[in-house]
């Protein structure tokens, strides 16, 4: 199947958009995650995807939850160059989308819905932000970017984002009553190609379509 670019030229549809990806992540009971090349950090590791989504696969993304809220392990195979805010995806970042009762029948980002990003160093003074957008009627306030707690690490050849996103910062998330969440992930290169979890932008505005997220399955 092919898809039109405003030139006229044919692309191919990307062979995720055919799939409904559907996954597990375990509980933490901490803050931070274990490295993902460890043992006990594979169990956090999200599949790799770039075979659907044609991309390059630089990073590794690990995720995990409690009662308390989201944690995160980027691994990213790169060294860290240069990052922007509020422009983001022109530099090197992790942006995450999270969908708290994982709706599939919208076709845009209701109040449920996150978007945040994330810098290995201080990017306009922070090392992360919630950036979601909303239609007015679901509007709320974002998170206070002080309360995401993100530590990185830098190499010369590489750098690794350990983050927790606290319940507070997630509207709706209550993992008593719901046992799942909608997600996906897009990791920005300074001067490349991102690497996409489902979504790809090149298809897709990926934060205006949840219905498209992977849906995630907390489990004990």
């Amino acid at each position: 199947m092919w898809r039109e670019e405003e030139e006229g030229l044919p692309l191919a549809i990307a062979p995720i958009n055919f799939f409904e990806i559907r996954t597990k992540t375990p509980y933490h009971g901490g803050k931070a995650l274990p490295s993902l090349t460890t043992k006990e950090g594979k169990a956090f590791c999200l599949p790799d995807l770039s075979f659907l989504t044609s991309d390059e696969s630089f990073g590794a993304l690990g995720l995990g939850w409690n009662e308390e809220g989201i944690l995160l392990r980027a691994e990213i195979d790169k060294p860290f160059e240069a990052a922007f805010y509020p422009d983001a995806t022109e530099g090197d970042s992790l942006e995450v989308f999270i969908d708290t009762r994982d709706v599939k029948t919208s076709g845009f980002a209701t109040r449920f819905c996150h978007h945040f990003v994330f810098f290995a160093e201080e990017t306009d003074g922070k090392l992360g932000a919630e950036i979601s957008r909303f239609r007015q009627e679901d509007s709320h306030p974002l998170c206070d970017h002080n309360d995401l707690i993100v530590k990185p690490k830098k190499t010369k050849s590489s750098y690794v984002l350990d983050i927790f996103i606290p319940a507070s910062c997630l509207f709706g998330y209550d993992t008593a009553e719901f046992n799942r969440i909608g997600f996906t992930y897009r990791i920005n290169r300074f001067g490349s190609l991102p690497q996409h979890f489902t979504v790809r932008s090149d298809d897709y505005r990926v934060e205006d379509q949840p219905s498209l997220w992977a849906s995630v399955q907390l489990v004990r």
